[in-house]
């Protein structure tokens, strides 16, 4: 098998790992489900290994680099996810249905990046979510809120899919193919008003599931409920999926000026007011996993500045910086919402003001997740720091005053996330008398599972590793986003 065939196989690797690992926790004891967490996260681990021996060995000039970059997102931040699982399920729960719906998630958002046509990116896009609606009900009998925001996520997405479906039908109606290779020919001489209308209509469809405001509401509740694994997953792996889906379809685009000009200042506009709106919106929030909910809507704002500064001033550049902000964002954001759920345990509840210390006294995880932290803040050395970099930097490169003007933005929002970035770290990192809510105090409960603090150590590392040795990955991200940007310089 070629290494391109290879790694096409690898979402049918992951989806039958779905199906074996549902026969073996059918079979296995009660007491010994919990290890088919690690049974999952070496079946992931296998695939991202797969795909790193595709991309190492192989020239620039051959490989799908959009599925390559990012399935080895999706299977290495899927692996870590599935390791913490196993120390936060009860293992007498539905154990046997969580893995392998979690693993086909995954399957379809691997999928993605490897699809040629407009119908296949839609239906794994559809393959990746289905089975995140159901796993963010997964603790419903626990806390009955998971099931209704889990409804509300589902009701969203649907109305999103419905929206994105429109617009891909309107683009075959106008260019008779589906092909992402041939589409931007065949639309060359179609209606440009139409095309645009339907270009709007993906980027609101899958905007919805992005959580770009203000199609956002189903965030804070499917985040803040859902397990901490679903969460990273959801975070950083099926969203990126779906950023993979938005830009691959809009490759597809004819080449005329007005239309990706016309589309990227639509992609800026949302841009902006995505991340300033989640900032905000994140300021008055109590609940650490609401507030990373609410900045994880930020963050997305500073991911789509880079593609729409390279839609509006055609600049290749400005989609490798949005692509590698994306796996930044990935990485760092699956790290902060495991270890929020770390102390949420450990506190007994999910209010800040009641972690008073816990950094400090558990000081590996209160270490690592502040140099998560620090990652979404963007600060030097870290991926998060460099990400931000070369989002400014292509802003800056268009040597125009627009560009430099959504440079400042960025930065002007990265002050006001301090506002509730530097509160948590100074709650968590400095000891503290209170008790927590149940008159318990915090040091006393149980402690934190080693393969729950083992995943966000994993994570953690990365986040320095990716800031201080970007290189091969932004050479890998470079090529990934010149085969989006279809459009050539202007």
């Amino acid at each position: 098998m070629t290494p391109a065939g290879i790694a096409v196989s690898v979402p049918l690797f992951v989806a039958i790992g779905g199906v074996a690992v549902y026969i073996i926790a059918k079979i296995l004891p009660v007491r010994l489900r919990r290890w088919t967490g690690a049974l999952t996260a070496l079946w992931l681990l296998a695939a991202f290994c797969l795909l790193l021996s595709v991309i190492t060995g192989s020239s620039p000039g051959t490989m799908p680099f959009v599925g390559l970059t990012g399935g080895l997102l999706i299977t290495g931040v899927g692996a870590v996810a599935a390791l913490a699982s196993q120390g936060n399920l009860d293992p007498k729960g539905p154990v046997h249905l969580y893995y392998p719906l979690f693993l086909l998630s995954l399957a379809g958002a691997v999928a993605i990046g490897f699809s040629g046509d407009l119908f296949t990116i839609f239906v794994t896009v559809e393959l990746s979510a289905i089975p995140a609606y159901a796993l963010c009900a997964y603790r419903y009998k626990e806390d009955p809120a998971a099931l209704s925001s889990a409804m509300k996520y589902l009701i969203q997405g649907v109305a999103g899919t419905i929206t994105a479906l429109l617009g891909v039908a309107i683009l075959y109606a106008e260019g008779h193919t589906l092909s992402l290779s041939e589409l931007p020919r065949a639309l060359a001489g179609g209606d440009q008003v139409l095309i645009v209308f339907a270009a709007l209509l993906i980027l609101i469809g899958y905007g919805v599931k992005l959580a770009i405001f203000p199609l956002h509401t189903w965030l804070p509740d499917a985040y803040s409920r859902a397990p901490a694994g679903v969460t990273a997953i959801m975070t950083g792996a099926t969203k990126i999926g779906v950023l993979i889906a938005l830009f691959l379809s809009l490759s597809a685009l004819p080449g005329s000026v007005s239309v990706p000009r016309t589309i990227g200042i639509v992609v800026t506009f949302f841009a902006v007011i995505t991340m300033t709106a989640g900032n905000l919106l994140a300021l008055n929030q109590r609940d650490l996993r609401r507030v990373l909910a609410y900045s994880s809507v930020a963050q997305m704002g500073y991911i789509l500045l880079g593609f729409g500064i390279g839609l509006l001033y055609s600049l290749p550049f400005g989609f490798a910086a949005g692509l590698f902000y994306a796996v930044a964002y990935g990485v760092m954001k699956s790290g902060a919402f495991i270890a929020a759920d770390a102390f949420t345990e450990r506190a007994g509840s999910s209010e800040t003001a009641q972690m008073k210390g816990l950094g400090a006294k558990n000081p590996l995880l209160g270490i690592s997740f502040t140099v998560i932290i620090l990652g979404l803040i963007g600060q030097p050395f870290t991926c998060g720091f460099l990400g931000k970099l070369l989002v400014i930097q292509s802003g800056i490169a268009t040597f125009m005053w627009g560009g430099i003007v959504l440079g400042l933005i960025l930065e002007l929002n990265t002050g006001i996330s301090l506002g509730y970035y530097v509160p948590i770290l100074s709650i968590l990192m400095f000891p503290g008398g209170k008790t927590d809510q149940t008159g318990q105090p915090a040091a006393a409960r149980p402690g934190i599972p080693l393969s729950v603090l083992s995943a966000v150590v994993v994570l953690a590392i990365a986040t320095l590793y990716l800031g201080i040795f970007p290189e091969p990955f932004y050479s890998w991200i470079s090529h990934a986003a010149a085969q989006i940007f279809t459009w050539g310089v202007a």
